[in-house]
């Protein structure tokens, strides 16, 4: 039992210099902060991208587990609504899909980064645009401006 601490002891004082001078803290805002920190984006209004989408909303329950959204309103599935990461609460955007086409407004934040999607709609957006059948599609986006 001495021996084994008496190696972690010897080893503890070995990185003990090497920890003192790299401070993780720091490294980890550094590497980190660009990737995830949140920022509003500016809304370009008139510009328009393309983006991976999905839906949510509409299981056996009326109202999804989070019954709230991001700027505090009761979420209604039935809306012409959507989440986005960055784009400023309000944002009225024109989404089109397949030659349909819809106008919703940015209620929410999400999806969640590691799902590879840009944007979600309610499922009313959805329904509209003609996404339940496949679930996600790419979607040009044209933003209108605020609501």
């Amino acid at each position: 039992m001495k021996r084994i601490c008496g190696v972690l002891t010897i080893l503890g004082l070995m990185t003990a210099p090497a920890l003192a001078h790299h401070d993780h803290a720091s490294h980890y805002l550094a590497h980190h902060a660009s990737r995830h920190s949140w920022r509003p984006a500016e809304a370009p209004q008139g510009k328009g991208f393309t983006v991976n989408t999905s839906f949510y909303g509409g299981g056996p329950r009326r109202y999804e587990p989070n019954s709230h959204t991001a700027n505090g309103e009761l979420f209604n599935m039935w809306d012409l609504t959507a989440a986005h990461r960055t784009l400023p609460m309000g944002t009225r955007l024109r989404l089109t899909y397949a030659g349909r086409s819809v106008v919703v407004r940015i209620n929410d934040r999400g999806p969640a980064v590691w799902t590879g999607r840009g944007l979600d709609v309610s499922r009313g957006a959805a329904v509209q645009l003609g996404l339940i059948e496949r679930g996600t599609g790419q979607v040009h986006v044209e933003v209108l401006g605020k609501s």
